[in-house]
C-alpha cells in the first residue's frame, strides 16, 4: 500500500544504481561495526537519541540501504519503518531483519508509502534526498509523516561553503569524472570506483589519520573524514560518490528554505559543527 499515490519525483536508474550498490556492500561484516556506530553517532550530533521512549516512540529510515542507520535505531524505539525503494537493497533488508519486530521493511518510495501521516517521533534521512530530482518536495513528504513537534534528522550534501577555493576547484574536477564514471555498466563502474578508493581515498585518509597524531590540523585535507575508516566502508563510498549520476548539493541558507517551506520550526533548526556536512535536526512545528 502506498496511499494510492504514484510517485514521479524519482530516477529509475539512480534507485537501481543504488540497490546493487547495497547488495554488494551489505554490512554484515562484523569489522565494520565500531566504524559504523561511530559514524551513526556523528550523524545524530544535533539530536539526544535518549529522548525517546523505547516502548512508544516511532521512527522511520527514508532511504534505508542496507539497513546499517536504521538497525542502530532499534534500542530507542518500539517501531523503525525501513523504506528504501530498490529491489536489491530491499532483499537485503528482508533478509536481514526477517526475525526482527521492531523492524518493518517497506518497499516503496519517499513521496509514496504507507507510513501513516503525523505517526513519526523522528523521520530520518541520511545521504539520501539529494538524489532526489525535487529535495525540497521529499523534505515536504516526509515531513507529512513526523508528528507535530517530532524531529527530521538529515543529511544532504553541502556545497562546500565554508571550504578554501582550492577544495572547491578539486570538486569541480571530481564531479566531472563522476558524470562520466556514473554512466559506465555496473561490474565496471564497480571496479573502477574500487580503484579509486585504494589509490586515492585510503592513502588521503590514512594522511590525515597519521598528521592527525602529531596534531597537525587536516580539515582541509580532502577525505581526512575517512581517516578511522575500514577498506570497505571507502570502497562503499567511493561508489556511492561516483556511481550515481543524480546528486545535488546545498547551502546552509537553501535547506533552511526547503525545511520553512516544509512546515518545519526553523527556530529549533540545529545543524551539526562535525562532519559530514551539512547534517541537521529540526522539529516539525506544533
Amino acid at each position: 500500500m502506498s496511499q494510492n499515490r504514484k510517485d514521479e519525483n524519482l530516477d529509475q536508474g539512480v534507485i537501481d544504481s543504488f540497490g546493487h550498490e547495497w547488495a554488494t556492500f551489505d554490512y554484515g561484516e562484523t569489522e565494520t561495526s565500531e566504524a559504523l556506530d561511530a559514524q551513526f553517532m556523528a550523524y545524530c550530533a544535533p539530536i539526544d537519541l535518549n529522548q525517546f521512549n523505547p516502548k512508544t516512540s516511532v521512527a522511520a529510515d527514508f532511504g534505508a540501504g542496507s539497513g546499517r542507520w536504521a538497525s542502530r535505531l532499534t534500542p530507542y524505539f518500539s517501531l523503525v519503518y525501513a523504506l528504501e525503494p530498490s529491489d536489491g537493497a530491499s532483499t537485503v533488508l528482508k533478509n536481514k531483519f526477517s526475525g526482527e519486530g521492531k523492524i518493518a521493511v517497506l518497499q516503496e518510495t519517499v513521496g509514496a508509502n504507507s507510513i501513516p501521516l503525523e505517526s513519526l517521533d523522528l523521520a530520518m534521512s541520511l545521504g539520501v534526498l539529494h538524489h532526489i530530482p525535487d529535495t525540497s518536495l521529499a523534505i515536504k513528504e516526509v515531513s507529512r509523516r513526523i508528528k507535530p513537534g517530532g524531529i527530521f534528522l538529515c543529511y544532504l550534501y553541502y556545497n562546500l561553503e565554508n571550504k578554501p577555493t582550492f577544495y572547491k576547484l578539486i570538486f569541480k574536477a571530481v564531479n566531472a569524472v563522476r558524470k562520466v564514471i556514473s554512466g559506465l555498466p555496473q561490474i565496471i563502474k564497480q571496479i573502477v570506483t574500487s580503484t579509486i578508493a585504494a589509490i586515492i581515498y585510503w592513502p588521503l585518509a590514512r594522511l590525515s589519520k597519521v598528521l592527525s597524531t602529531f596534531g597537525i590540523k587536516t580539515s582541509n585535507i580532502p577525505l581526512h573524514h575517512y581517516a578511522d575508516m575500514p577498506f570497505v566502508m571507502l570502497a562503499n563510498d567511493a561508489l556511492d560518490r561516483f556511481g550515481t549520476s543524480l546528486e545535488q548539493r546545498f547551502s546552509k541558507a537553501e535547506i533552511t528554505e526547503m525545511l520553512g517551506a516544509a512546515d518545519c520550526d526553523l527556530t529549533t533548526l540545529k545543524f551539526a559543527e562535525v562532519e559530514p556536512f551539512w547534517t541537521f535536526a529540526v522539529n516539525k512545528k506544533i
